[in-house]
Protein backbone atom coordinates (compact mmCIF):
# COMPACT_ATOMS: atom_id res chain seq x y z
CA UNK A 1 0.00 0.00 0.00
CA UNK A 2 1.43 3.35 -0.93
CA UNK A 3 2.29 5.55 2.25
CA UNK A 4 0.30 8.31 2.43
CA UNK A 5 3.47 10.68 3.06
CA UNK A 6 4.73 10.64 -0.26
CA UNK A 7 2.14 12.43 -2.34
CA UNK A 8 3.75 15.85 -3.86
CA UNK A 9 -0.28 16.57 -5.21
CA UNK A 10 -0.98 16.20 -1.79
CA UNK A 11 2.03 18.42 -0.40
CA UNK A 12 1.45 21.37 -2.60
CA UNK A 13 -2.37 21.57 -1.51
CA UNK A 14 -1.18 21.51 2.34
CA UNK A 15 1.54 23.94 1.36
CA UNK A 16 -0.95 26.12 -0.50
CA UNK A 17 -3.40 26.24 2.23
CA UNK A 18 -0.26 27.44 4.60
CA UNK A 19 -0.16 30.03 2.13
CA UNK A 20 -3.77 31.03 2.66
CA UNK A 21 -3.05 30.77 6.61
CA UNK A 22 0.01 32.86 6.38
CA UNK A 23 -2.77 35.62 4.41
CA UNK A 24 -4.79 35.68 7.88
CA UNK A 25 -2.36 37.41 10.36
CA UNK A 26 -2.36 40.18 7.77
CA UNK A 27 -6.15 40.36 7.64
CA UNK A 28 -6.67 39.25 11.30
CA UNK A 29 -4.19 42.37 12.28
CA UNK A 30 -6.65 44.49 10.50
CA UNK A 31 -9.99 43.38 11.41
CA UNK A 32 -9.19 42.73 15.06
CA UNK A 33 -8.96 46.81 15.17
CA UNK A 34 -12.81 46.87 14.48
CA UNK A 35 -14.27 44.02 16.00
CA UNK A 36 -13.86 41.26 18.79
CA UNK A 37 -12.30 37.56 18.00
CA UNK A 38 -15.52 35.60 18.13
CA UNK A 39 -17.49 38.53 15.80
CA UNK A 40 -14.40 38.16 13.65
CA UNK A 41 -14.77 34.36 13.63
CA UNK A 42 -18.61 34.50 13.12
CA UNK A 43 -18.16 36.79 9.88
CA UNK A 44 -15.41 34.76 8.19
CA UNK A 45 -17.03 31.79 8.67
CA UNK A 46 -20.95 32.40 7.80
CA UNK A 47 -19.53 33.92 4.43
CA UNK A 48 -17.11 30.72 3.71
CA UNK A 49 -19.92 28.92 4.43
CA UNK A 50 -22.24 29.41 1.85
CA UNK A 51 -19.63 30.45 -0.52
CA UNK A 52 -18.63 26.79 -0.42
CA UNK A 53 -22.18 25.84 -0.39
CA UNK A 54 -23.02 27.39 -3.66
CA UNK A 55 -19.28 26.35 -5.08
CA UNK A 56 -20.20 23.06 -4.62
CA UNK A 57 -23.88 22.69 -4.54
CA UNK A 58 -25.52 19.57 -5.24
CA UNK A 59 -22.14 17.70 -4.04
CA UNK A 60 -22.38 19.25 -0.57
CA UNK A 61 -25.46 17.34 1.17
CA UNK A 62 -24.11 15.73 4.34
CA UNK A 63 -25.48 12.62 5.67
CA UNK A 64 -25.69 11.70 9.50
CA UNK A 65 -22.02 11.09 9.41
CA UNK A 66 -20.69 14.21 7.89
CA UNK A 67 -23.04 16.17 9.90
CA UNK A 68 -21.79 14.66 13.28
CA UNK A 69 -18.06 15.19 12.05
CA UNK A 70 -18.91 18.81 10.33
CA UNK A 71 -19.93 19.53 13.81
CA UNK A 72 -16.80 18.20 15.78
CA UNK A 73 -14.79 19.98 13.39
CA UNK A 74 -16.40 23.33 13.63
CA UNK A 75 -16.08 23.33 17.15
CA UNK A 76 -12.45 23.13 16.77
CA UNK A 77 -12.13 25.83 13.94
CA UNK A 78 -14.30 27.74 16.38
CA UNK A 79 -11.58 26.83 19.56
CA UNK A 80 -8.39 28.01 17.30
CA UNK A 81 -10.05 30.89 15.81
CA UNK A 82 -11.06 32.21 19.45
CA UNK A 83 -7.50 31.55 20.58
CA UNK A 84 -5.67 33.20 17.74
CA UNK A 85 -7.64 35.72 17.87
CA UNK A 86 -7.38 36.46 21.25
CA UNK A 87 -4.03 35.64 21.93
CA UNK A 88 -2.94 38.22 19.02
CA UNK A 89 -4.91 41.15 21.09
CA UNK A 90 -3.16 40.01 24.39
CA UNK A 91 0.08 38.59 23.58
CA UNK A 92 3.74 39.73 21.94
CA UNK A 93 3.35 38.66 18.12
CA UNK A 94 6.58 37.30 18.41
CA UNK A 95 5.29 35.01 21.48
CA UNK A 96 1.86 34.00 19.61
CA UNK A 97 3.84 33.06 16.31
CA UNK A 98 5.87 30.50 18.11
CA UNK A 99 2.68 28.73 20.12
CA UNK A 100 1.02 29.14 17.47
CA UNK A 101 3.26 26.81 15.69
CA UNK A 102 3.60 24.28 18.55
CA UNK A 103 0.55 22.35 16.12
CA UNK A 104 3.44 20.91 14.70
CA UNK A 105 4.78 19.01 17.77
CA UNK A 106 1.24 18.23 19.13
CA UNK A 107 -0.22 16.30 16.47
CA UNK A 108 2.40 13.51 16.16
CA UNK A 109 1.83 13.52 20.09
CA UNK A 110 -2.18 13.20 19.51
CA UNK A 111 -1.47 10.23 16.68
CA UNK A 112 0.57 8.41 19.05
CA UNK A 113 -2.27 8.32 21.75
CA UNK A 114 -4.89 7.69 19.09
CA UNK A 115 -3.01 4.56 17.72
CA UNK A 116 -1.29 4.05 20.37
CA UNK A 117 2.26 3.41 18.96
CA UNK A 118 5.12 5.60 19.04
CA UNK A 119 5.94 7.91 16.29
CA UNK A 120 8.46 7.10 13.71
CA UNK A 121 12.18 8.84 14.40
CA UNK A 122 11.79 10.66 11.30
CA UNK A 123 8.72 12.14 12.32
CA UNK A 124 10.83 12.72 15.84
CA UNK A 125 13.74 14.13 13.76
CA UNK A 126 11.39 16.72 11.26
CA UNK A 127 9.65 17.94 14.17
CA UNK A 128 12.32 19.22 16.20
CA UNK A 129 14.11 20.75 13.00
CA UNK A 130 10.95 22.56 12.25
CA UNK A 131 9.50 23.34 15.43
CA UNK A 132 13.57 24.76 15.99
CA UNK A 133 12.92 26.63 12.39
CA UNK A 134 9.42 28.17 13.85
CA UNK A 135 11.46 29.31 16.98
CA UNK A 136 14.17 31.09 15.35
CA UNK A 137 11.40 32.96 12.64
CA UNK A 138 9.40 33.84 15.36
CA UNK A 139 11.37 34.64 18.78
CA UNK A 140 12.67 37.74 18.90
CA UNK A 141 13.81 39.63 21.95
CA UNK A 142 12.76 36.42 23.94
CA UNK A 143 10.34 34.48 24.96
CA UNK A 144 7.75 35.93 27.19
CA UNK A 145 5.01 33.45 28.64
CA UNK A 146 2.33 35.89 29.75
CA UNK A 147 -1.52 34.60 30.69
CA UNK A 148 -2.64 35.66 27.26
CA UNK A 149 0.04 32.98 25.50
CA UNK A 150 -2.29 30.19 26.82
CA UNK A 151 -5.00 31.43 24.21
CA UNK A 152 -2.32 30.90 21.34
CA UNK A 153 -1.51 27.74 22.93
CA UNK A 154 -5.18 26.38 23.31
CA UNK A 155 -5.66 27.52 19.66
CA UNK A 156 -2.33 25.80 18.59
CA UNK A 157 -3.94 22.08 20.45
CA UNK A 158 -7.06 23.36 18.66
CA UNK A 159 -5.97 23.03 15.29
CA UNK A 160 -3.44 19.62 16.01
CA UNK A 161 -7.14 18.09 17.40
CA UNK A 162 -8.76 19.32 13.82
CA UNK A 163 -6.19 17.24 11.93
CA UNK A 164 -6.04 14.22 14.06
CA UNK A 165 -9.66 14.37 13.87
CA UNK A 166 -10.14 15.17 9.87
CA UNK A 167 -7.87 12.41 9.42
CA UNK A 168 -10.39 9.78 11.49
CA UNK A 169 -13.02 11.39 9.48
CA UNK A 170 -12.21 11.46 6.53
CA UNK A 171 -12.37 7.45 6.30
CA UNK A 172 -15.99 7.70 7.06
CA UNK A 173 -17.40 10.63 5.16
CA UNK A 174 -17.31 12.29 1.26
CA UNK A 175 -15.16 15.01 1.60
CA UNK A 176 -17.24 17.71 0.12
CA UNK A 177 -20.05 17.86 2.89
CA UNK A 178 -17.58 17.35 5.56
CA UNK A 179 -15.62 20.40 3.60
CA UNK A 180 -18.83 22.84 3.84
CA UNK A 181 -20.70 22.10 6.77
CA UNK A 182 -17.71 21.94 9.51
CA UNK A 183 -17.70 25.93 8.20
CA UNK A 184 -21.37 26.61 9.32
CA UNK A 185 -21.17 24.58 12.35
CA UNK A 186 -18.07 27.15 13.01
CA UNK A 187 -20.56 30.06 12.17
CA UNK A 188 -22.84 28.95 14.59
CA UNK A 189 -20.70 28.18 17.71
CA UNK A 190 -18.72 31.42 17.16
CA UNK A 191 -21.88 33.59 16.60
CA UNK A 192 -23.76 31.96 19.74
CA UNK A 193 -20.44 32.76 22.06
CA UNK A 194 -20.21 36.25 20.21
CA UNK A 195 -23.43 37.35 21.08
CA UNK A 196 -23.65 35.47 24.45
CA UNK A 197 -19.99 37.02 25.60
CA UNK A 198 -19.21 40.23 23.18
CA UNK A 199 -20.43 43.64 21.73
CA UNK A 200 -20.72 42.89 18.89
CA UNK A 201 -21.59 45.81 16.38
CA UNK A 202 -21.14 44.85 12.98
CA UNK A 203 -20.01 48.09 12.24
CA UNK A 204 -16.39 48.01 10.41
CA UNK A 205 -14.86 50.68 8.13
CA UNK A 206 -14.05 49.36 4.44
CA UNK A 207 -10.58 48.08 5.37
CA UNK A 208 -11.80 45.73 8.22
CA UNK A 209 -14.64 44.47 5.86
CA UNK A 210 -12.35 43.69 2.97
CA UNK A 211 -9.92 41.86 5.43
CA UNK A 212 -13.25 39.94 6.49
CA UNK A 213 -14.04 38.71 2.81
CA UNK A 214 -9.80 37.93 2.67
CA UNK A 215 -10.26 35.73 6.12
CA UNK A 216 -13.47 34.46 4.61
CA UNK A 217 -12.61 33.45 0.83
CA UNK A 218 -8.90 32.83 1.04
CA UNK A 219 -7.98 31.43 4.41
CA UNK A 220 -11.12 29.72 6.07
CA UNK A 221 -12.73 28.65 2.39
CA UNK A 222 -9.92 27.93 0.66
CA UNK A 223 -7.69 26.97 3.56
CA UNK A 224 -9.83 24.34 4.43
CA UNK A 225 -11.04 22.92 1.19
CA UNK A 226 -6.94 22.08 0.29
CA UNK A 227 -6.30 20.94 3.87
CA UNK A 228 -9.09 18.65 3.35
CA UNK A 229 -8.36 17.96 0.63
CA UNK A 230 -4.43 17.02 1.03
CA UNK A 231 -5.29 14.88 4.11
CA UNK A 232 -6.90 12.49 1.73
CA UNK A 233 -3.61 11.91 0.72
CA UNK A 234 -0.79 12.74 3.61
CA UNK A 235 -0.31 11.80 6.60
CA UNK A 236 -1.50 14.03 9.83
CA UNK A 237 2.50 14.36 11.20
CA UNK A 238 3.62 15.78 7.46
CA UNK A 239 0.03 18.13 7.46
CA UNK A 240 1.41 19.58 10.89
CA UNK A 241 4.92 19.49 9.71
CA UNK A 242 4.13 21.70 6.34
CA UNK A 243 2.21 23.93 8.98
CA UNK A 244 4.86 25.10 10.17
CA UNK A 245 5.66 27.42 7.10
CA UNK A 246 3.23 29.48 8.07
CA UNK A 247 5.63 31.78 9.94
CA UNK A 248 7.77 31.33 6.77
CA UNK A 249 4.98 32.81 4.47
CA UNK A 250 3.79 35.73 6.88
CA UNK A 251 7.59 36.97 6.85
CA UNK A 252 7.44 36.38 2.92
CA UNK A 253 3.70 38.44 2.91
CA UNK A 254 5.12 41.15 5.34
CA UNK A 255 8.05 41.57 3.17
CA UNK A 256 5.46 42.61 0.53
CA UNK A 257 2.73 44.15 2.61
CA UNK A 258 5.18 45.91 4.84
CA UNK A 259 8.52 46.07 3.20
CA UNK A 260 9.80 43.97 6.18
CA UNK A 261 13.15 41.96 5.57
CA UNK A 262 14.30 38.76 6.62
CA UNK A 263 16.65 38.81 8.48
CA UNK A 264 20.46 35.97 9.11
CA UNK A 265 18.20 34.38 11.52
CA UNK A 266 15.00 33.86 10.03
CA UNK A 267 16.58 32.63 7.32
CA UNK A 268 17.88 29.81 9.08
CA UNK A 269 14.84 29.19 10.76
CA UNK A 270 13.38 29.03 7.24
CA UNK A 271 15.98 26.44 5.97
CA UNK A 272 15.24 24.35 9.17
CA UNK A 273 11.72 24.19 8.48
CA UNK A 274 12.11 23.05 4.83
CA UNK A 275 14.72 20.24 6.25
CA UNK A 276 12.30 18.97 8.60
CA UNK A 277 9.45 18.77 6.27
CA UNK A 278 12.05 16.69 3.61
CA UNK A 279 13.01 14.30 6.83
CA UNK A 280 9.36 13.21 6.61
Amino acid sequence: MKHRSLSPGGDLLMVSATLAWGFSYIFMKISLVSVPPLEMGFLRSVIAFPALLLLFRGKARPGPTELRYGALLGFFIFLLTFGYGRGLLVTDASTAGFLAGTTVAIVPILRALRDRRPPEKRIVLGVIFALGGVALLTLGGGFSFRPGALFCLGGAAAYAFHIIVSDSALKRCRELPLIVWQMAFAALYCGLFSFAAEETTFRLPLKGWLAILGLALISSAYGFFAQTRAQKRVAPERIGIIYSLEPVFCAVLAFFFFGEIMTAKELLGAALILLGILLC
